[in-house]
């Protein structure tokens, strides 16, 4: 009789749904970083592709508006220092845009010399079925009808969410694409506690923060709220590790294979 209770109560506790999970065994994603961008010029079809090569659960890109209303990658609102020419994004046509060359930085590979600005068009088909792309709005929400409509259109294949640092625009994409995953961005915790309830209210689905913010006290205050945590930009094993450790589910960085790699090691 005392052998059936002990079984019985080690199933109990087993599973006891106020049992908590590890840190470290909580699922923890690897976003690419404006793609593969170490290797591939940032924001391009390369690094986007690169990406799911290098078996990225994600791929962040940067997206805003052409004078004319087209939703491209690109991350400055000014070409110069990617592309060498001077032009502001907002204000230049799509048929100038489209003809820039994004330059290699140092890491990237020669082969992907004389890559272009994409459109987000040519970017959502791409995307794998088990994986992911994070959308970045770096403009207001003047460019969320455009984006709808981009979206709408193309997106038939993976999943996609939604990331900004406007709060109006990051309020205004969950609120026409509801059933699309959004994280408010922030580099400051004092940002994060000024917006905390309206954070919550709006039914965003957690926030996406500079890593160095991050801490128990923060990840207590989100999980308490149902909030997710994901945070940027890492490319150092201690840093990624110690982010899952707390609980954060996402990390983004520049390189999303070396750092996989470089955790299973310490692991």
């Amino acid at each position: 009789m005392m052998f059936l209770v002990t079984i019985l109560m080690s199933l109990f506790l087993a599973g006891s749904p106020g049992k908590e999970v590890p840190a470290n065994q909580h699922d923890f994603k690897f976003v690419a970083h404006r793609g593969a961008s170490y290797l591939a010029p940032e924001n391009t079809l390369a690094s986007i592709q690169l990406a799911w090569e290098l078996d990225a659960d994600a791929a962040e890109c940067d997206v805003m508006m052409s004078s004319d209303n087209k939703v491209l990658l690109f991350h400055d609102k000014n070409t110069k220092k990617l592309c060498g020419q001077s032009h502001v994004v907002s204000e230049t046509p799509w048929e100038i845009l489209e003809k820039l060359e994004v330059k290699l930085r140092d890491s990237n590979r020669p082969e992907y010399n004389g890559e272009t600005i994409p459109l987000l068009a040519e970017v959502l088909p791409t995307i794998p079925e088990n994986r992911m792309l994070v959308i970045e709005i770096k403009t207001g929400p003047e460019i969320l009808p455009y984006l709808k409509e981009v979206v709408e259109a193309y997106q038939n294949s993976g999943k996609i969410s939604f990331i900004a640092f406007d709060f109006e625009t990051i309020v205004g994409a969950k609120a026409l694409f509801p059933q699309v995953p959004a994280y408010y961005l922030s580099s400051f915790q004092a940002n994060i506690n000024k917006n905390f309830e309206a954070i919550v209210s709006k039914k965003l689905d957690g926030v996406d923060l500079r890593h160095a913010i991050i801490n128990k006290s923060l990840m207590q205050k989100c999980e308490n709220a149902g909030l997710e945590v994901w945070c940027w930009t890492v490319n150092d094993p201690e840093t990624a590790l110690k982010m899952k450790e707390l609980g954060v589910t996402a990390v983004t960085t520049d390189r999303p294979r070396w750092l996989k790699e470089q955790i299973a090691t310490i692991n």
